[in-house]
């Protein structure tokens, strides 16, 4: 994986993260000073327009990975100790970017509450995992596993 898919893979992903808990945060605990307000703060929009502006550099980072890091390694057994922490994070990442879309184009309100919540435990399974994937392909890279497995690159696992 080069240094750019490993910087747009991480930053995008933290970037998503930190903006989808931050807007959950907003709509679902912050208590409103105007009753008559749907906010539950006046950034809320602008938070939300992040989260789905940097939605799509999350799913092309994962594209762009796809056919090397993940596929590639997953079939010939390379790095074979992050594989289930890898394949795991990919799994969950199916069930969140296709809530991701539909919450935005479903109108009911039953399918998008449904939808919302799938995307926020889809996200923070996704986010978690990727982070403890990340920390073991750390911790092995400083034991020397890594080498011996192979792949030399920090996300690598």
């Amino acid at each position: 994986m080069s240094r750019f898919e490993r910087h747009l893979l991480n930053v995008s992903i933290a970037l998503s993260a930190w903006s989808g808990i931050v807007y959950y945060l907003m709509r679902d605990v912050l208590r409103r000073s105007d009753p008559f307000s749907v906010l539950g703060h006046p950034w809320q929009p602008h938070v939300l327009a992040a989260h789905v502006l940097v939605g799509p550099f999350v799913v092309f980072a994962l594209g762009l990975i796809a056919r090397e890091h993940i596929i590639g390694r997953a079939r010939n057994g390379q790095a074979a100790g992050g594989r289930r922490s890898g394949l795991t994070t990919i799994l969950l990442a199916v069930p969140m970017i296709l809530s991701g879309y539909g919450v935005q184009v479903v109108t009911s309100p039953p399918g998008r509450r449904f939808l919302g919540l799938a995307h926020l435990a889809a996200g923070l399974a996704f986010a978690l995992l990727f982070g403890m994937h990340l920390w073991r392909a750390a911790r092995r890279r400083r034991s020397g596993e890594s080498r011996s497995a192979g792949a030399d690159d920090p996300v690598s696992p």
